[in-house]
């Protein structure tokens, strides 16, 4: 598997997003069915830039799985968070490899990402981003979340990322 360059998406495949904030914001879902699943987040983004609470909030999310239990090596990371160091902090702080963090904001496309740094094969928990990808010609598997298992994508889910190990 180390002979291809697999990227990996952060939040809903390697940290628990949505637990951290449904910790922060209690009337939210911690499992919500739906990836727009908080009507105020932009909002509430906003005030946490301004206070200054942004970092804290992504340094303290728990991750969903061991460093350890990573049977692979990534060639990068690529994420929708905004820009900024704490992604690269927060894997350092859990043991992930140190590969390049690449930050392309909420609601943009990963394609120029992905292509910038050879990555073969991409796992994301967001569907838009598993359709853009596998469009752009990128190999995306759709990592299963609450807020995806209503679509059907065969081969290309997984459950877990000790799959890809079987898989490949």
């Amino acid at each position: 598997m180390n002979n291809k360059n697999i990227g990996l998406d952060i939040d809903g495949v390697l940290a628990d997003f949505n637990m951290a904030w449904h910790l922060l914001h209690p009337e939210t879902n911690p499992r919500p069915d739906t990836w727009n699943f908080d009507n105020k987040n932009v909002k509430r983004f906003k005030k946490m830039i301004s206070d200054g609470t942004i970092n804290d909030f992504y340094l303290n999310i728990k991750p969903l799985i061991k460093s350890e239990d990573l049977s692979f090596e990534p060639c990068c990371y690529i994420t929708s968070r905004p820009k900024s160091n704490v992604s690269k902090e927060w894997l350092d702080l859990h043991g992930f490899p140190s590969k390049p963090v690449i930050c392309v904001g909420a609601l943009n496309s990963k394609v120029g990402a992905a292509r910038e740094n050879n990555v073969e094969i991409f796992i994301d928990d967001n569907y838009d981003n598993f359709l853009d990808l596998n469009q752009a010609g990128i190999f995306c598997y759709l990592y299963t979340a609450p807020w995806n298992v209503e679509y059907d994508v065969g081969d290309m889910r997984l459950n877990s990322l000790e799959d890809l190990a079987i898989l490949m």
